[in-house]
């Protein structure tokens, strides 16, 4: 969005660091995996250079996007182009060697994203804990993390397990929790339970998403939960360039394209602001946690 009516209660410190952002194309370029049923349009390096000056952001972390390519590739050209501002997440891959997580970590990649998926079924749930710990040996010479995109019931089995991951873990998007339903939900409690863990980050991204109807406003009491309990161990990100929710294509339908959702980087940025207690707390999720999480100097 361009709007800049929104201005955070606190100026946005030097070396602040947007923890959450996708970069997609050029697809002339990169193509998408054949199997990919939503496209998405362009949304190059170039573009996000714009939002970050509008914004104030001097560092980046790309994750590349699960699932939408086949390799790490799109984000590796852009870690090299960016130089030592940006740092990069891998997508996932169960199967990744010693080789190639020490190529990566050479190009500035520093974790990897996993989503499990929905199948609680006993088979599934010891199937994502041998791969969980398969990855964090790997990870662990390095210094990578790993960064837990999880929902619903899966995510609700996972959070007591979050503090036997031998390498930091990083939930995803405010855990995902609506705000109107966290009152009362055992799985927001166990949630806060897993971030009294020292390995255990979250990322203060997604506002747009927990909420409703542009009321960014409304994650702030979950944002005001985790401040309460680990100050240090939170990071902020844009999620630019914010990809919509997109329900399964039916039988036979085509690959559609799809539009990005309108979402103002500001609003979110200045609801971060009006989270935290006081500026030294703004500015330690926006500077100082990502330069100790991401290696950034």
């Amino acid at each position: 969005m361009t709007d800049t009516t929104y201005t955070p209660r606190f100026p946005v410190p030097k070396g602040a660091c947007d923890c959450h952002y996708h970069i997609f194309g050029p697809a002339t370029r990169f193509p998408p995996n054949p199997e990919i049923q939503h496209l998405m349009p362009d949304a190059l390096a170039a573009d996000n250079a714009k939002m970050r000056a509008r914004v104030g952001i001097e560092r980046m972390v790309l994750v590349q996007v699960g699932g939408y390519y086949l390799d790490n590739q799109p984000m590796l050209e852009v870690l090299e182009a960016e130089g030592e501002k940006a740092r990069g997440i891998a997508a996932y891959d169960p199967n990744i060697e010693a080789d190639e997580v020490e190529s990566l970590n050479a190009a500035g990649v520093c974790g990897m994203r996993v989503s499990p998926g929905r199948d609680l079924s006993e088979e599934r749930m010891a199937e994502v804990w041998g791969i969980v710990t398969r990855l964090a040996r790997l990870f662990e010479p390095v210094g990578w993390h790993i960064q837990f995109w999880l929902s619903g019931h899966m995510r609700d089995a996972m959070l007591p397990r979050l503090k036997d991951v031998t390498v930091p873990v990083v939930i995803d998007h405010l855990g995902l929790f609506r705000p109107e339903r966290t009152p009362g939900h055992e799985g927001y409690d166990a949630f806060l339970r897993a971030m009294e863990s020292a390995n255990t980050w979250t990322k203060m991204s997604g506002a747009d998403r927990v909420t409703r109807d542009g009321n960014y406003e409304n994650a702030i009491p979950i944002m005001e939960d985790l401040i309460g309990i680990a100050p240090d161990r939170l990071v902020w990100g844009t999620d630019w360039p914010h990809t919509p929710e997109r329900p399964p294509l039916a039988e036979g339908e085509e690959p559609m394209t799809v539009a990005y959702a309108d979402v103002n980087e500001n609003k979110c940025i200045s609801v971060l602001a009006d989270a935290c207690p006081d500026e030294a707390t703004f500015k330690a999720i926006l500077v100082d946690n990502p330069a100790r999480l991401y290696g950034f100097e």
